[in-house]
């Protein structure tokens, strides 16, 4: 009887080290599966860090690459390609102006000057001044904006070898402005909202064998505003280049990663201050 006990004592002790062991199994695995599941999630992360390091360096790479086709473009004057480092390059060129009508790529702010230029240049840049526009007037636009951008333009010509300057300036709230601009045209120009044609005899400016245009200097006020221009008067009213803009593509065939840069470069101009310091002995106009 004792035997048999002990043998039914032993026998459950057995069973209670056999629970125990499984249950000491279990906790093991749920611990394995938990480091396990934590080093992977480290190790996935770690990749996903070196890939995007690896893409943020060579999408650097690439943008440079990219930036130095332009600085190559701007410095031949015409558009170019070539490799570096494994990466390509292809950079065209746009012509800017030559047409009837011709809008600045990007807004210009409020205060700064731009000029439209009415003479050609010369492949180094310097002016060919001889007539070029010889149209009786030509229209300037500008954007519809909140607040309303108001319009200065200046008119540089030259008059028997002597150059000259007549000013306007135009403001669809002038009255509440109280600024004595003078109000734009109705309709629309260039898809900008707003113009105004400029007749150069309204400025006394009668175009002649020796009489002829310059530029255009237009500074928007108050607002900043795209600003173009449309040329009337048939093949007189032909705008001349304003200049190239480049845009250059950059890939790198490996990893798929493409970058553009563009840029334009315009014929030199005068600064802004050179508007408000040309003497004109005949007097101003407007």
């Amino acid at each position: 009887m004792t035997c048999l006990e002990v043998i039914c004592y032993d026998g459950d002790k057995m069973k209670n080290l056999r629970n125990q062991r499984g249950q000491a199994l279990l906790i093991v695995v749920l611990v394995m599966a938990v480091a396990l599941t934590i080093g992977l999630a480290v190790v996935s992360r770690s990749i996903t860090d070196i890939k995007i390091s690896r893409q943020e360096e060579e999408s650097s790479r690439v943008f440079s690459v990219a930036e130095a086709g332009i600085e190559e473009a701007l410095k031949l004057g015409s558009g170019t390609s070539g490799t570096i480092s494994e990466i390509s390059y292809t950079v065209s060129e746009t012509a800017q102006g030559g047409g009837t009508e011709f809008v600045f790529p990007k807004a210009i702010e409020a205060g700064d000057t731009q000029t439209l230029w009415l003479v050609e240049h010369e492949p180094d840049g310097d002016l060919i001044q001889t007539a070029f526009y010889t149209a009786g007037g030509l229209s300037v636009c500008w954007e519809d904006t909140d607040p309303e951008t108001a319009l200065e333009v200046s008119i540089l010509y030259k008059d028997a070898g002597v150059y000259k300057i007549a000013r306007g300036a135009y403001d669809t709230e002038a009255a509440s402005r109280g600024n004595s601009f003078d109000p734009p045209d109705a309709g629309d120009c260039a898809g900008l909202g707003r113009k105004k044609t400029l007749t150069w005899t309204d400025f006394g400016i009668t175009l002649d064998s020796n009489t002829f245009l310059i530029s255009l200097r237009l500074r928007p006020i108050y607002n900043q505003a795209k600003i173009g221009a449309v040329g009337v008067g048939g093949s007189g009213g032909i705008l001349p280049s304003q200049g190239k803009c480049y845009e250059s593509t950059a890939s790198l065939s490996t990893s798929g990663i493409t970058r553009k840069v563009q840029q334009c470069q315009f014929h030199k101009t005068p600064p802004g201050i050179f508007d408000y310091v040309l003497f004109s002995e005949g007097g101003l106009t407007k």
